[in-house]
């Protein structure tokens, strides 16, 4: 028998051992004292001690059952593998006990494993989407090489390529760095169209490029919101830039027209495009990663990942994002802002 569990089995119990014994003598003293006669006092020691070693022998084989079962654990505790009959209720507890952290445990290791699957299929599928236009500027550097081609339209073509490269490359980083939001946001008042105006300003170029003009019917100067001002940019950013992406597909008019509506607790920002619009069927899954759609089929660079993004960066500040479309007429992006807590 392992003497560290023999030593152990003596801490546990010495505490009862004198306390038995104790109170015996006790009980004994006091029939001495009340009678006043001698009693023999050897008998009922050997019966105290008797009923004693029985009582410990059982207690030391359900101590070595238990001592057992948890050293040489291997898998997890379930019902059939576990004889509770053996266990006293204080042993049944620490099981019960070892069965929960087990399952929390195999919940959190499968939550994990399947983030990690998804993030490996996302960044690998964005990996994907980039060796389209790294091919695209290679054939052009190609072409390049042909005396009568001209200089000026190539560049344009790889900077256009460049552009979507980039793009590419910041939702990758935006992904990424969804795992440590938490610590990565700080909520605080913001003017909303100071950086809905910085926003515009910084794609006049693609607004121009692609025909697409920016209708801002917003009479307030100023508008302050609950947010975190680089995470509502990267999500505004990504609205606009489908807005434009999809408008400039049709023809006609080419509008995004931008609206603020204020309530007493909420402001609510309306992205408005006059674009293809977006099927019905496909206005169901729009936020799911890599889903494009009928109208991402028509345009090469189309990752399927924005949407997902904002639908995350939304919920997490606490924000809302509602779309809705009409094929051949448009589409609405709705966010909700808190302007207080």
């Amino acid at each position: 028998m392992n003497r560290k569990i023999m030593i152990n089995f003596i801490k546990d119990h010495i505490l009862f051992t004198f306390a038995l014994y104790c109170s015996s003598g006790l009980v004994m003293a006091f029939f001495w004292l009340q009678t006043g006669q001698q009693t023999e006092m050897m008998y009922p020691w050997l019966l105290v001690t008797f009923v004693y070693i029985i009582f410990m022998t059982i207690r030391l084989y359900r101590y070595m059952t238990f001592y057992h079962l948890i050293k040489n654990k291997k898998g997890r505790f379930d019902n059939g593998s576990i004889n509770e009959g053996h266990l006293n209720e204080e042993q049944r507890m620490v099981i019960e006990n070892i069965k929960k952290l087990e399952e929390r445990s195999l919940a959190k290791v499968n939550k994990l494993e399947s983030q990690n699957e998804n993030k490996y299929r996302v960044i690998s599928q964005m990996i994907h989407n980039m060796k389209t236009p790294t091919s695209v500027i290679d054939l052009m550097v190609q072409y390049s090489q042909n005396e009568n081609t001209n200089a000026q339209e190539i560049i344009e073509k790889i900077n256009k390529e460049n552009q979507v490269i980039n793009e590419h490359l910041d939702q990758a980083l935006h992904y990424l760095r969804l795992d440590y939001f938490q610590h990565d946001f700080s909520i605080e008042e913001t003017d909303l169209l100071q950086q809905l105006r910085e926003l515009i300003n910084l794609k006049k170029d693609q607004f121009i490029y692609n025909q697409v003009f920016p209708q801002w019917n917003i009479s307030q100067e100023a508008v302050a919101v609950l947010t975190d001002k680089k995470w509502n940019k990267m999500m505004l950013d990504q609205i606009i830039s489908n807005a434009i992406k999809y408008t400039a597909l049709k023809s006609g008019e080419r509008q995004i027209s931008f609206q603020i509506k204020c309530e007493e607790d909420r402001v609510h920002l309306m992205i408005e495009d006059t674009g293809m619009g977006i099927p019905e069927n496909d206005l169901k899954r729009v936020y799911e990663p890599f889903f494009t759609g009928e109208n991402g089929r028509k345009i090469r660079n189309a990752s399927g990942i924005g949407l997902y993004l904002c639908k995350n960066i939304a919920e997490r500040m606490n924000h809302k994002i509602r779309i809705s479309s009409k094929v051949h007429k448009g589409t609405k992006v709705t966010l909700t802002y808190l302007t207080k807590l």
